[in-house]
């Protein structure tokens, strides 16, 4: 048995002649991602990089070079361009809401970083303005779009294994000792706003989205003095609940629980965690305040698409093996957003480096896993949407949803309560 994580975010090739042109909003670390072919399976996609948008110059030229593209410090200006027919916005998630409503008002569609915004009220009138100039608005980066997700919730879909139970779904990063300036770790409440988004979309995804309830709790983190991680306890409305811890202070790396492989599916060392935390215990003391918020905006900026190539850096920071003898995967494998585990009524699910382990009553089965993960499966839901009208399920109702549940962490947490939700959407695919 394989599973092709068909749906909901495989290509449809029936307009596989038509390619869609794509101006990209923000040339930051997001959509440098993305440019420097994260996955391979990018390159294979029926899209193109037409346009771009930023106020760096540096990073604008050498989008104009790598893509042979038209390139713009304002955003309205791309979004007037006819070679653009879909906008993937990866501008600071302040502006989210901003840019959508620009790109809506120009015709284009609107493939959005998350969080869709940093409030749910503010998600409304991106709804609100893709909806009266008809076009669609899709949550991006979400880890919910990886196969292997998609491939436990067509598992769950089919009834073999009875209803969900129980998902228990843990990480630990490093993500608050990399160079963010404070002044965004604030704005996002650690990695509340910023990476809290994928946990939370995965758990919603895998229980059929209809959360009902959640009670948080979060803790600080000393060394950089905001928030360094949060425990979760959510309740849906089928009766499914889901325990969610997410630490990302540094003091360890979760992926040892998943043979050293990322969120990227490329292998993470081990060593990273304590080392990076290191580098940002030693650029805080060795530094005043504000030199080290100038450090921090420059490191920023110098590991942004067309930033400073320096591997130094980019190994200081994270981004490459640290750790003597440290072999790296030849290849990609499946990726992985932590460690999640799914017990449903009659065995359990989780992944395996090359898809899925179910363990059920006659022993454990491993399941081949292929089809499109990350931003691949969501260039394509963009894709089918305008050229093959297949709406996604991953759209801005989706997006608020899961803005609502990272509000309601904060709010639970704060004020040590339970917190009722009230705009959850189901995922539609419960069998009859």
């Amino acid at each position: 048995m394989s599973v092709m994580a068909e749906s909901p975010s495989s290509p449809d090739h029936r307009s596989a002649d038509k390619i869609l042109r794509i101006g990209i909003v923000g040339l930051g670390q997001a959509s440098g991602l993305v440019l420097n072919w994260e996955r391979q399976d990018i390159r294979t996609l029926p899209i193109r990089f037409t346009a771009a948008a930023d106020l760096r110059q540096e990073a604008l030229a050498q989008f104009a070079k790598e893509y042979d593209a038209e390139v713009y410090s304002d955003v309205e200006a791309l979004c007037r361009s006819p070679n653009v027919d879909a906008v993937y916005i990866s501008s600071p998630h302040e502006l989210h809401r901003e840019h959508t409503i620009i790109a809506a008002r120009n015709g284009k569609h609107v493939l959005c970083e998350k969080p869709l915004s940093l409030s749910a009220a503010e998600v409304d009138e991106m709804i609100a303005a893709c909806d009266q100039h008809g076009v669609h608005l899709i949550a991006a980066h979400s880890h919910a779009m990886d196969a292997p997700i998609r491939a436990m919730r067509e598992v769950i879909a089919s009834g073999r294994l009875g209803p969900v139970r129980h998902i228990n779904a843990i990480n630990y990063n490093f993500f608050n000792a990399q160079p963010w300036p404070t002044r965004e770790l604030q704005m996002w409440h650690g990695d509340l706003y910023n990476q809290g988004p994928h946990q939370m979309d995965i758990i919603r995804y895998l229980g059929g989205g209809m959360v009902k309830s959640v009670r948080a709790q979060t803790w600080w983190d000393h060394l950089r003095n905001v928030e360094g991680g949060y425990s979760a306890f959510i309740e849906f409305e089928n009766g499914a609940v889901s325990t969610a811890v997410f630490d990302w202070r540094g003091y360890f790396d979760s992926t040892c629980y998943t043979w050293n492989a990322s969120e990227g599916g490329w292998a993470q060392d081990p060593g990273s965690s304590g080392y990076v935390r290191d580098n940002m215990k030693r650029l805080l003391a060795e530094k005043s305040a504000d030199a080290a918020e100038a450090e921090l905006w420059k490191l920023k900026n110098d590991l942004r698409y067309g930033g400073v190539s320096d591997n130094e850096a980019f190994q200081r920071w994270g981004y490459a093996p640290v750790t003597p003898g440290f072999k790296p995967f030849d290849e990609p494998v499946q990726p992985f957003f932590g460690l999640i585990i799914v017990a449903c009524d009659r065995g359990i699910i989780r992944q395996s480096l090359e898809g899925l382990y179910i363990h059920g009553d006659h022993g454990v089965e491993e399941v081949p896993v292929t089809g499109h993960s990350g931003r691949a499966a969501e260039f394509m839901q963009v894709y089918d949407a305008v050229f093959n009208d297949k709406p996604s399920f991953h759209d801005g109702r989706w997006g608020k949803g899961t803005v609502e549940l990272c509000q309601a962490i904060e709010q639970s947490a704060a004020e040590r309560r339970t917190i009722e939700l009230k705009h959850q959407v189901p995922v539609g695919d419960e069998p009859a």
